[in-house]
């Protein structure tokens, strides 16, 4: 385990910088008294939205990776791109904004270190004494329901290629 801070501090309003262990300090806490059994979050999601450009960047098929550039460029179309997901229901995932750091993952990183979701995903697992994680992408869940068979393969493929280590 990392060490991690063993007093939870009163937290001030959480915005889309804030830093995760602070705002899992008081669930640190809790985790001390866990320590000695194996803990894995079994549903884990990413909101694969906050870098849906390098999964669109990574789709194979010339045309269809096009498609996906050009309608991230238009307003709203950004982080539902070529997907099956209405972007009206995308907001949410926030709870409309009252969870502020659902809405953009701005916490500073390491620039040198592995993937910003990778580097975000490991403070949670620390804070909250977890040993594994299942991780399931968030707004991709229905991609099974698209109607076009051929992005659906696309964005599937373009996901999986994704380098998250």
């Amino acid at each position: 385990m990392l060490d991690r801070p063993t007093t939870a501090a009163k937290l001030p309003l959480i915005t889309t910088k804030s830093d995760t262990r602070d705002i899992l300090a008081h669930a640190t806490k809790q985790a001390v008294d866990l320590e000695d059994y194996f803990l894995v979050d079994i549903d884990a999601h990413v909101s694969e939205n906050q870098f849906w450009s390098e999964i669109i960047n990574l789709i194979d098929n010339d045309v269809i990776r096009h498609m996906g550039l050009a309608q991230m460029e238009r307003p709203g179309g950004g982080s539902t791109a070529l997907t099956n997901v209405v972007p009206g229901t995308t907001a949410m995932v926030s709870a409309h904004n009252r969870i502020p750091h659902q809405t953009a993952l701005l916490e500073k990183v390491d620039p040198d270190g592995p993937h910003h979701f990778v580097q975000l995903a490991r403070r949670a697992m620390d804070a909250l004494g977890l040993d594994y994680q299942i991780v399931f992408p968030t707004p991709m869940l229905p991609l099974g329901m698209h109607p076009l068979d051929e992005l659906e393969a696309a964005l599937g493929h373009a996901y999986n290629r994704q380098a998250f280590s």
